[in-house]
């Protein structure tokens, strides 16, 4: 094999290696970007009750989330900080969906969250997805 074609295939390999983590990477880019806007939205809004301190639990989460799939290679090591961010998700979409609320299902905000949160979720929890320990 001549030096080009060992090079190529090195990079071959080298992105081939990247590619498990960067859907679950961009996802979790996605996650931390709109659960961050959704709070400035609601923030602006000054929603009643804990609607706002609650938007902000999960952008903190999100973030830290983020974070955390820069350092760690694999699931068992993202568990807990994904599982906070569900929890945190699953609180929220509680209240987005009481009736009477501004946030319920036609805010773009909070459904740009909800897609990304998906993402993230099949990223983490089956087998099938293109992140793998």
């Amino acid at each position: 094999m001549n030096r080009k074609s060992t090079l190529i295939l090195l990079a071959a390999i080298a992105v081939a290696g990247c590619a498990s983590t960067s859907s679950l990477g961009t996802a979790a880019d996605r996650l931390d970007t709109s659960a961050h806007r959704f709070y400035d939205e609601v923030d602006m809004d000054r929603a009643r009750g804990h609607t706002t301190s609650d938007a902000a639990m999960l952008a903190e989460a999100t973030r830290d989330f983020n974070r955390a799939v820069d350092r760690y290679r694999s699931r068992d090591d993202l568990r807990p900080s994904f599982d906070r961010v569900a929890e945190r998700y699953h609180h929220l979409r509680r209240q987005v969906d009481e009736p009477g609320t501004r946030y319920d299902d036609n805010s773009l905000a909070f459904e740009r969250v909800t897609e990304a949160y998906l993402d993230v979720d099949r990223a983490m929890n089956h087998a099938d997805s293109r992140y793998h320990d």
